[in-house]
């Protein structure tokens, strides 16, 4: 491969990393296409590597564990009930399988691989900058102007959630110590590495986030203990003993106040998921992941399935405050769930056996004589290596209690940091070339390795052009119906949605609300049941793709209604509740149902059940809904109807007057008379 087009294909490579890393800060898909289309055009571009004369060749089992996990999550994720957020997930997994061959086939020397460390140094600095604007201007400050962080109560960076912008700080910071302190590095270079430490420690404490300082100590904590086990053959009887009490408290100190603060530690964490002042510990989350994996203990039950057994198996001590529980907060638990004991057991192989490979380039550093002065060998690679360990040890620990893994920014920094570990140091030939590689440089396990990742980039390019553009018109398409537009355009955008993208239910969920909100008072009766019928088609589709989806069950139901098709709204009905028996909107809805179909007492009694609703409780709107039947029932008694013949579960005698016919005089309403006009 020529120079140039090398230098070319590594730039572009780079470009996919720090594009995806500004905006894959979250687990939507809305604004991570155009990073993955780039990462996709660094693998497509890649054939050109696939015959690269190379000097090393891949371990084995690093290699097959890569292969193996990557194959069970697609595989998982294509036979997922929620095939449209498992899309995400695969979509991820196919940039990592990407980012981790196009790691290894590209950057095979310390000059690339500094670029790898300054593309994510360039992520923090950004997220940093970002951050002294919220303080400065505007906590809800984002990248892209229109749009905000809704989670303003702390320092955010790129990330909507504070905890997410702290952990990611908390947890590269070993590397830049380590890239100062082992790497051969000019002064300039290691003052800017230990800069970048300091000022990402000081801009943690500012956020106070109790998830970044578990994820610090994790790392920091591992970071000493290599740093010893490196030096450890070079150091005075007296230097061995103060580092050996420095490691003890290092190590006491934080499990001591883990073991005491457990409780109040717990209570702070899962920004994002717990309103302010109403957060409760996030084991009951792990509860419901438990059992969610008891389901299907073997393979689990399907890639991002959390997100509907997270509904089912909610608890009532959840509290109000808690949001929609798309993930279990357990990274560890999610993928049991998710994908059983199988992936489990896969996912724990891939760690395994990179940490070996990782750790043996370390020991085989810890034999080798340093210049004088030196306690260690100053070297780029062993640099990366003693940093990227405690970084994975750091993200290892956050996921015990986050979804970091699910956000697409930490994904390829653990896709880089364990293609690092396979191959610590590719030109010095620390890992011996195959007989076979005299026909394919670099053996059969590297060609494969560059082969998925061409592969993966032909599959990224030819989704991510189509994507970019369907996610740009839904987006389009969803601020102009929250802003009330109701022109041609708005149509326009979802119609293009909907045709480059006909799996997704939320376009089609859209466009059945944009029906409903074209209809207005002055509008025919036919034409109005016709705007009706098609916007039951939109969210009938929607249902087929995304049938769990509680929130489109809502506005489906009242659809129906209007036009009379009780039956199929009341199953709509059943299997909504089934899926979310705890959520209050949907005992709204089904009051209103009862309602609006004379059902008076299972409306009063559904009312009142909403009002003790364990999540997403409107104590107005059911309190409005039970004043109404109040209402009803003074208007039946001043116009002499019996209030039972009004309810049409009871058999009709054949007196029942409609109610909006009736007239009264006066009537008493929450302690007022009021005069009837």
């Amino acid at each position: 491969m020529k120079s140039g087009f090398r230098t070319v294909l590594v730039f572009v490579f780079l470009s996919g990393l720090f594009l995806t890393g500004l905006m894959g800060t979250s687990t939507s898909m809305t604004f991570v296409w155009p990073g993955y289309l780039l990462i996709g055009l660094a693998g497509l571009l890649s054939i050109g590597a696939l015959f690269q004369n190379v000097s090393f060749s891949l371990p084995k089992w690093t290699t097959l564990s890569v292969f193996l996990l990557a194959f069970y999550l697609l595989s998982r994720a294509a036979d997922s009930p929620v095939a449209y957020f498992a899309r995400e997930d695969a979509m991820m997994v196919v940039a990592c399988l990407i980012a981790y061959a196009g790691f290894i086939s590209l950057c095979t020397s310390a000059k690339w691989r500094r670029g790898v460390t300054l593309t994510f140094a360039g992520l923090v600095l950004a997220n940093l900058c970002f951050a002294a604007l919220q303080m400065a201007v505007d906590p809800a400050i984002w990248l892209i102007p229109g749009y905000g962080r809704t989670m303003t109560d702390a320092l955010g960076g790129l990330f909507n959630q504070p905890d997410h912008f702290a952990i990611f700080l908390a947890a590269l910071v070993p590397l830049w110590l380590s890239l100062a302190l082992f790497g051969r590095e000019k002064p300039v270079f290691r003052f800017f590495w230990s800069g970048l430490a300091t000022i990402s420690f000081l801009f943690l404490a500012i956020t106070g986030s109790v998830a970044g300082w578990i994820a610090l100590a994790a790392g920091i904590m591992c970071f000493a203990f290599l740093t010893t086990f490196l030096t450890w053959a070079r150091l005075k009887p007296s230097v061995k003993k103060f580092a050996v009490i420095s490691l003890t408290a290092l190590v006491l100190i934080p499990v001591g106040v883990g073991v005491f603060a457990a409780p109040s530690m717990l209570s702070q964490l899962g920004h994002g998921l717990f309103s302010k002042g109403q957060r409760s510990g996030i084991s009951e989350l792990w509860k419901v992941g438990v059992k969610q994996a008891l389901e299907s203990p073997a393979i689990g039950t399907g890639s991002r399935s959390s997100q509907l057994y997270g509904r089912l198996f909610r608890s009532e001590s959840l509290g109000l405050g808690a949001t929609e529980p798309e993930f279990v907060h357990n990274e560890f638990i999610q993928v049991m769930g998710d994908y059983g004991l199988v992936g489990l057991a896969l996912f724990v192989f891939l760690l395994v056996t990179h940490g070996i490979s990782g750790g043996r380039f370390l020991l085989a550093y810890r034999r080798v004589k340093p210049l004088r002065g030196e306690l260690v060998p100053k070297s780029n690679h062993l640099a990366l290596v003693a940093g990227f360990i405690p970084v994975l040890a750091a993200l290892l620990m956050a996921s015990s209690f986050d979804f970091i893994m699910h956000l697409p920014v930490m994904a390829l920094l653990a896709a880089v940091l364990l293609a690092t570990l396979a191959v610590p140091d590719p030109m010095a030939q620390a890992l011996k070339e195959d007989e076979e590689s005299q026909l394919i440089p670099g053996g059969s396990l590297l060609f494969a390795v560059r082969a998925v990742g061409f592969g993966g980039g032909m599959a990224l390019v030819a989704l991510g052009s189509v994507f970019v553009q369907s996610e740009y018109h839904y987006e389009m398409a969803r601020k102009a119906f929250e802003s009330g537009e109701k022109d041609f355009r708005q149509f326009r955008h979802l119609q293009n949605a909907r045709s480059l993208d006909p799996k997704n239910p939320f376009a089609l969920t859209l466009s059945a609300h944009a029906q409903v909100g074209s209809i207005n008072s002055d509008m025919p009766m036919e034409e109005r049941k016709q705007t009706l019928e098609k916007a039951d088609l939109y969210f009938s589709r929607a249902a087929q793709l995304y049938p769990q989806d509680v929130f489109a069950a809502i506005g489906h139901v009242a659809v129906l209604d209007e036009l009379g098709k009780k039956q199929r709204a009341r199953e709509r009905l059943r299997t909504s509740r089934q899926w979310a028996p705890l959520y209050g909107n949907l005992m709204l809805a089904e009051a209103e149902h009862y309602l609006r179909h004379g059902q008076i007492s299972l409306a009063q009694e559904t009312y009142a059940e909403s009002l003790e609703a364990a999540a997403f409780r409107d104590p107005e709107a059911a309190r409005e809904g039970l004043k109404t039947i109040s209402e009803w029932k003074l208007i039946a008694q001043q116009n002499g109807i019996q209030w039972e013949s009004l309810d049409r579960d009871r058999p009709d005698d054949g007196i029942r007057r409609v109610l909006p016919d009736a007239q009264i005089e006066e009537r008493s309403m929450a302690g007022q008379l009021e005069v009837a006009p």
